[in-house]
């Protein structure tokens, strides 16, 4: 149990005002003059040479204090009209008030706390004639006071601000104050025509691991108003009329209520079950916790020492300030006997937005975790795609190097078909007559001689009438067969079935072929298959000729040779085709696997992009919800 903590500040009076003052500070007591039995003693009073700072460290810094460990705290300006409450809780550029001090003490007190973690949100508000008005938001207007077990006592609709640091917090109350209800009185040029509560809800918890995200500890919700109450007034001496009239008579049956709540919590009634008129005024209803509750409450009365008012640098005797200072005093003397209850605010449920905003930041983070995840895999399958393109591009360009090759291959099949049947489809002349002379088979001469002879025979075909038969055929037997050493005769050519052709000019035809084109694993194989010959042609011919049975004549056994090699060149030419064609039947399958998965993966990365899609939209909207909480 803690009783209310009470200080009274007297505002400074000129030096010829202090001369007629009607009371007297002796310590942390004040009394009249001119009745002394009229005495009232207080927690603390501060004379006129007092600063803010020293008001503020009298009790409202443990209050501070105390909010930030989780525990409500309440300090508001009590006094009558021109007593100083505003500039007491305001200050001015040159010495800051309570609501700038505070502020400024609070967030330095949560730096000290390195293991929890905050969350601070503040508004501002005004009652004016009894309505509940925000001064953050000037359109929500005649707000209505709820009440539930979770959040307590609390204005339905009033904007809240989560704040990081004091310059953000000054700089609304700054627009807050722009908006509140001053006015001129006989007593006061600015006069303040509402009461404006300035509240700070700080929510506090241990500091956990990301990796815990099932921590169950309390969070600590604690308030922290702030209050700048209207001074009383009388309308004799304010001279009020009209819409001043009706404000002070707001004010005063506000604050009258507020004093019939503090007199019955003084003398008890609510320890024995009576009634304490808080609905009776909205201002009591919501410093309700702060008057008998759960809270730390602060009372700074503020009041005047002078005898008359001087206003607009004349002396106007029509206000006499000793009945108001009395009455003033009256109260906070009273307030004196008023005890709370304070204690430590947890919530374990999610009422508090700072488990809420933990719990959405877990959620968030675990999204963009599982969305960073499939970024990393849609990447990759876009790397995969684009390996598989290049692949599928390499294969193409193989493949179109295998129909050009395969197409070398039949186009050179072709060609020595045609060759062949061309050879085979030549017609033959043979003479008639029997030839008397002899002709010995001799050794085809270099090619140049035999170019000579053929170019002499192509220009007598050119001039005139084609020579006879009989002497073509002496003309050629003359020039290419002359008698031989080795007893060979025309007779004994006479007597075969057909005249083979010349072994040379075989060899000579075969290689005029295409450059082999096979790959080098193929031509191994083929070397493996086929002997091995060497190099020379005589001895590559004289070995060939060793292999061949040894009944034939030299000239069949060239024959046979040549026709063994052109076969083995066909074979070859076979099995280069057959091994294209089985690689070129393997690119076409691994293209259309290929091609299958590519339209697999396309879908699934299309349905990913699309939920990544919904993702994203559902963060952005969590996102503006974390941004403004209170619009729903």
């Amino acid at each position: 149990m803690d009783r209310i903590h009470v200080t009274v500040r007297a505002r400074p009076l000129p030096p010829e005002d202090a001369q007629s003052s009607p009371w007297r500070i002796s310590g942390n007591a004040v009394a009249l003059t001119a009745q002394p039995s009229i005495r009232f003693e207080f927690d603390r009073i501060f004379g006129e040479d007092c600063h803010t700072a020293d008001v503020y460290g009298a009790r409202t810094k443990h209050i501070v204090d105390s909010a930030v460990q989780g525990f409500n705290g309440t300090v508001f300006a009590y006094g009558q009209t021109n007593s100083g409450k505003t500039y007491t809780m305001r200050g001015s550029a040159n010495e800051p008030g309570i609501i700038p001090l505070a502020v400024h003490d609070l967030f330095r007190t949560i730096q000290q706390h390195m293991d929890r973690e905050f969350l601070v949100r503040m508004s501002y508000m005004e009652i004016y004639n009894e309505e509940i008005n925000d001064l953050l938001v000037p359109e929500h207007r005649k707000l209505q006071i709820h009440e539930n077990y979770e959040r307590g006592i609390y204005v339905a609709g009033l904007s809240e601000e989560i704040v990081t640091c004091p310059e953000q917090v000054l700089k609304f109350v700054s627009f807050g104050e722009s908006h509140r209800h001053i006015g001129e009185t006989n007593m006061n040029v600015y006069s303040s025509r509402s009461h404006t509560i300035f509240r700070m809800v700080i929510e506090s918890r241990d500091k956990a691991d990301d990796s815990d995200t099932d921590s169950c500890d309390a969070v600590r919700v604690s308030v922290l108003n702030l209050v700048d109450l209207a001074g009383s007034e009388r309308a004799a001496k304010t001279g009020a009329e009209g819409v001043r009239l009706k404000e002070g008579s707001h004010i005063n049956k506000s604050l009258m209520t507020l004093g019939t709540v503090i007199k019955k919590l003084s003398e008890g009634i609510k320890g024995q079950g009576g009634h304490v008129p808080y609905r009776d005024s909205k201002l009591t209803r919501i410093l309700q916790p702060a008057l008998g509750g759960n809270a730390n409450t602060a009372i700074i009365c503020n009041i005047t020492l002078a005898q008359v008012l001087r206003h607009r640098s004349v002396i106007s005797r029509l206000a006499v300030h000793a009945d108001e200072t009395k009455s003033s005093l009256q109260f906070a003397s009273r307030a004196l006997r008023v005890t709370n209850c304070a204690e430590i605010n947890e919530i374990l449920t999610d009422a508090a937005l700072l488990k809420r905003q933990r719990k959405e930041i877990e959620e968030l983070r675990a999204k963009l975790k599982s969305e960073l995840e499939k970024e990393r895999i849609a990447l990759e399958l876009e790397e995969e795609r684009k390996a598989k393109e290049q692949r599928e591009k390499r294969l193409l360009q193989q493949a179109k190097k295998i129909e050009n090759l395969s197409s070398l291959v039949l186009n050179s099949e072709r060609d020595d078909r045609a060759i062949v049947s061309s050879k085979n489809k030549r017609r033959q002349t043979w003479c008639a007559r029997p030839l008397s002379n002899e002709f010995s088979v001799e050794v085809q001469e270099p090619a140049s001689e035999q170019g000579s002879a053929s170019s002499s025979v192509r220009d007598e075909r050119n001039m005139g009438m084609p020579p006879c038969f009989e002497e073509l055929m002496q003309e050629s037997y003359a020039s290419n067969v002359e008698p031989s050493a080795h007893g060979y005769s025309f007779s004994d050519l006479s007597n075969e079935d057909v005249s083979l052709p010349d072994a040379h000019a075989l060899l000579h035809v075969t290689s005029r072929r295409k450059p082999n084109t096979m790959k080098k694993s193929d031509q191994e194989q083929l070397r493996g298959s086929v002997p091995e010959l060497p190099q020379d042609p005589n001895e590559q011919k004289d070995a060939m000729l060793s292999q061949e049975p040894s009944g034939l004549s030299a000239r069949e056994s060239e024959a046979i040779l040549v026709i063994k090699q052109l076969q083995d060149q066909v074979n070859s030419l076979e099995l280069e085709k057959s091994l294209i064609q089985n690689n070129l039947d393997d690119v076409l399958e691994v293209a259309t696997q290929q091609k299958a998965s590519f339209t697999e993966n396309f879908r699934r990365m299309l349905w990913r992009y699309k939920k990544k899609q919904k993702l994203l939209v559902r963060s952005y909207q969590l996102w503006l919800l974390l941004q403004n909480p209170n619009k729903n």
